[in-house]
């Protein structure tokens, strides 16, 4: 089930979805993905999902190749910061796919 979300600012009226995103893993045990390749790999894909980039969106550190791992980036869209909730689904050899959500509130 793909479920949608929009926020406001320069995406106004744009739905954001939830969109299943698949990178190859990066470390010696490839147990996880660099923030780096998770950041560009995200932003890339929300463009692409919605037709505008993103002003910046920045994760807190790597995601680990887990399947539940959950980290919220803050993603900023026209000034207005908002949480990008990415949750590993799955794990397929050294590739680490998951999911980013965008609720429609801004962050505080």
């Amino acid at each position: 089930m793909t479920r949608t979300r929009a926020f406001s600012g320069a995406m106004t009226g744009a739905a954001l979805l939830t969109l299943p995103l698949a990178l190859t893993a990066c470390g010696s045990s490839k147990d996880y993905v660099q923030e780096k390749t998770v950041e560009r790999i995200a932003t890339e894909q929300l463009t692409n999902a919605i037709g505008v980039t993103p002003e910046d969106l920045d994760c807190p550190g790597d995601l680990a190749g887990k399947v539940g791992t959950e980290m919220t980036c803050v993603l900023t869209s026209d000034g207005e910061k908002y949480d990008a909730i990415l949750t590993v689904d799955h794990v397929d050899g050294g590739r680490v796919h998951f999911e980013i959500d965008v609720p429609p509130n801004a962050t505080e």
